[in-house]
């Protein structure tokens, strides 16, 4: 399950409520349940799909990506001859401009219109289930609006549940590490925000750890931030958790920086290259938590991070680093899965039941194993991994390991219990 935080401004998010309900998939044709036309989009030698995600308008920064990663994935797919002898049709790539309307409009005519086999890249803040529920068609994705979770032909990337009691254990790791005994967390007034750094609080001060100051009414994009630094040196707190996204991360590092605070900085989000070029005397020191084999780490000891990095310079070069693009990598990767799973019976409705029987997808090596049979869609069943990367200089070093592993696994949400070694079976690592 995916558990590290995805964040969206106060109006993305209240556009994201008012979508609830709204769209429905009235006039179907050829959902995965009915008797006829069970199999929209296949041809002999083709498999048609398509997208619906922000490429435009002030929030696509946070989404326009994901397409470039889905879609240099089935570039390499393709190269190779396909999926069971067809070839993904990456027919449909289309923009909501960051618009709710245009979004419930997009995903009638993908659905309805279009007749694609599968939805395989969504990526906007105005997801609504409803439609791709009905029409039990299978969609992957971008989970940022936490409303991916139960239907089981909804397939986020890395897991359709946004975790948050996974926080506490992995917070404390970092804060054990580097001998923390005050800890400070700040989010935005808005539960994409704030609920992890809730939930992070709440096992921290379970296991014992001083929570000095918290603040998650901090109105998006942090440009009061300022005035927590100075509590934060007032509470002596010496190590933050931001929830915050990169907007507010800068924010605060620049006032730590200004105001002199010695603090040790925990992001989860803002560990992007052009982020940290831009802002590189702000940045040195941070500690990330990331879901997935960083870029940095050893092609050598993770062929799956070779792969990805050796095809993502070939189709998609601007987007090699990016953290969103690898998510339409991991998209694209789990809807092959299931497609080559489904074998001569190539129906939506087999698709689904085949992915559902993935119980360590790892996206060719790149993640922790998702539990798609019983965690996938419910996120509640250990164990739960993350890698952690430092800024050192100009680059983002992988930290926190044992030895040449990347990833900390922790087989529970309680905080005083720290990672399990070695990792557990199915997690990408050296051997």
């Amino acid at each position: 399950m995916r558990h590290g935080l995805k964040l969206l401004s106060g109006a993305a998010m209240a556009g994201t409520v008012l979508l609830a309900g709204v769209i429905t998939a009235s006039g179907v044709s050829g959902a995965a349940g009915s008797s006829a036309a069970t199999s929209p989009g296949v041809t002999s030698n083709s498999i048609t799909v398509g997208s619906i995600s922000t490429q435009t308008g002030t929030l696509a920064s946070g989404f326009s990506s994901l397409i470039a990663g889905e879609k240099a994935y089935f570039d390499y797919i393709n190269a190779q001859g396909g999926v069971n002898g067809r070839k993904i049709d990456y027919k449909y790539q289309l923009d909501d401009g960051g618009n709710p309307t245009t979004f419930n409009q997009l995903a009638n005519t993908l659905i309805n219109q279009d007749h694609v086999f599968a939805v395989t890249g969504l990526a906007t803040a105005f997801f609504s289930p409803n439609i791709f529920v009905e029409a039990k068609i299978p969609s992957y994705g971008y989970d940022v609006t936490g409303n991916w979770a139960g239907p089981n032909n909804l397939f986020g990337a890395g897991g359709s549940v946004q975790y948050y009691p996974a926080e506490g254990p992995e917070v404390a790791y970092v804060a054990k590490h580097v001998h923390a005994k005050s800890i400070a967390l700040l989010a935005y007034n808005f539960v994409s925000s704030a609920a992890g750094c809730q939930a992070a609080a709440t096992g921290l001060t379970a296991a014992g750890y001083n929570v000095s100051y918290s603040d998650y009414k901090i109105n998006y994009p942090g440009t009061t931030v300022a005035t927590d630094v100075q509590r934060m040196k007032q509470a002596g707190a010496d190590m933050v958790l931001s929830c915050m996204d990169v907007q507010g991360n800068i924010s605060m590092a620049r006032a730590i920086q200004q105001y002199g605070l010695k603090i040790t900085q925990l992001w989860l989000n803002g560990n992007d290259q052009q982020t940290l070029n831009q802002n590189k005397s702000l940045m040195q020191g941070v500690y990330f938590d990331i879901q997935h084999v960083p870029f940095s780490a050893s092609q050598s000891l993770y062929p799956g991070l070779k792969v990805y990095l050796k095809e993502m310079k070939k189709y998609a070069p601007q987007f090699v680093y990016d953290e969103v693009a690898i998510q339409g990598w991991e998209s694209g990767s789990l809807f092959v899965a299931g497609v080559k799973a489904a074998g001569k019976n190539l129906t939506q409705a087999n698709v689904i039941n085949q992915t559902n029987k993935i119980s360590a997808f790892t996206a060719g090596g790149l993640i922790a194993p998702v539990n798609w049979v019983n965690a996938g869609h419910s996120g509640n069943a250990p164990p739960y991994c993350a890698a952690y990367i430092q800024v050192q200089g100009t680059k983002f070093v992988p930290v926190l390991n044992t030895g040449k592993n990347v990833f900390n696994c922790f087989e529970s949400t309680n905080a005083k219990k720290g990672p399990v070694f070695p990792v557990p079976a199915g997690t990408p690592s050296p051997g």
